[in-house]
């Protein structure tokens, strides 16, 4: 089999774990926004949400990845 690192979608896996804790609460917020929000820019405020959560997690993913790397190097 290849030697390279598979992702695992498990509990497990840090990833799954910050993609969870971050962007789904992220998506039911928008969601809530959108359908008990009076205002006429709700789906403005659920994208701008949902935008600030994926890069949040893809910001902490670079870095986490960035770091894992260096720790299996040296």
């Amino acid at each position: 089999m290849n030697d390279s690192k598979r992702f695992e979608l498990r509990f497990r896996n840090p990833e799954v774990r910050i993609y969870a804790a971050v962007v789904l609460p992220a998506v039911i917020l928008g969601l809530l926004v959108i359908l008990f929000s009076g205002s006429e820019f709700n789906y403005l405020f659920a994208a701008l949400l949902q935008s600030a959560a994926l890069a949040g997690f893809y910001s902490w993913r670079f870095i986490f990845r960035r770091k894992e790397k260096f720790k299996e190097s040296g």
